[in-house]
């Protein structure tokens, strides 16, 4: 299950300390928000409660699993507790952070009535072939030559591509034709017969613009290839 995190409320940054120890925290006029010293043992810090450990996914709360490995959304390594891996939360949040399951939300997508989409024959022709955001696609891939679409980003982040055929998805690349990091995060466990594979892609901005990330897919035999892209989403 792959999930993402999202959170209205954070307030003063919590200095980490050795062993992670998160205290008390304020916000800027003043008025404390009480949270607690959970023990990074048992317990870890959500949102402003200490929650169990044994209720806190690998690599949560505040980052996901990429395969056998933890990816943190802080940028923080990840802290080994008891033989598992998790990316600890660097800040107290007045608001519990929100989980979404973005295996079952796509799973939800497929009963969508699907957009059709031709991709692009050439690189330099992707902005013919457009795809958005928590869409179902249903791709017509030429069976002799590499193709390409794009979809738009407003800020720099991640976006997992969930494709109902493996070994499709070739790449991913700026509007500057420049690789971006892309990492196979296998199939989808929650319904595999729909997305047999999921990637993730690191889309990168300028602050303030939006611009073009184009997907590259092999020469493929199947008729149609079923696409959806959703947002991975931080603590803010």
């Amino acid at each position: 299950m792959k999930t993402s995190f999202i959170s209205s409320g954070f307030v003063a940054v919590a200095a980490l300390s050795s062993g992670f120890m998160l205290s008390a925290c304020a916000d800027d006029d003043g008025d404390k928000t009480q949270c607690p010293t959970c023990d990074n043992m048992t317990e870890l810090l959500v949102g402003t409660k200490c929650v169990p450990i044994a209720e806190v996914e690998a690599c949560g709360p505040d980052g996901h699993l990429h395969g056998t490995e933890c990816h943190c959304f802080g940028g923080q390594s990840p802290t080994a507790i008891g033989g598992a891996s998790y990316c600890l939360q660097a800040a107290c949040s007045d608001d519990s952070a929100i989980e979404v399951d973005l295996d079952a939300e796509a799973c939800a997508h497929h009963e969508d009535a699907a957009e059709t989409v031709v991709p692009a024959a050439t690189f330099a022709e992707f902005d013919s072939a457009h795809v958005g955001t928590e869409v179902l696609a249903e791709l017509s891939l030429p069976a002799l030559t590499t193709s390409y679409l794009h979809f738009e980003a407003d800020e720099t982040g991640h976006v997992l591509v969930y494709l109902s055929h493996a070994e499709v998805f070739v790449g991913a690349y700026n509007a500057a034709e420049q690789p971006l990091e892309t990492v196979n995060l296998g199939v989808n466990a929650d319904c595999p017969a729909d997305f047999a594979e999921v990637w993730e892609v690191h889309v990168v901005t300028d602050a303030g613009t939006v611009a073009p990330q184009i997907l590259a897919f092999a020469p493929a035999s199947a008729t149609t290839v079923s696409l959806v892209l959703l947002k991975e989403h931080a603590h803010e």
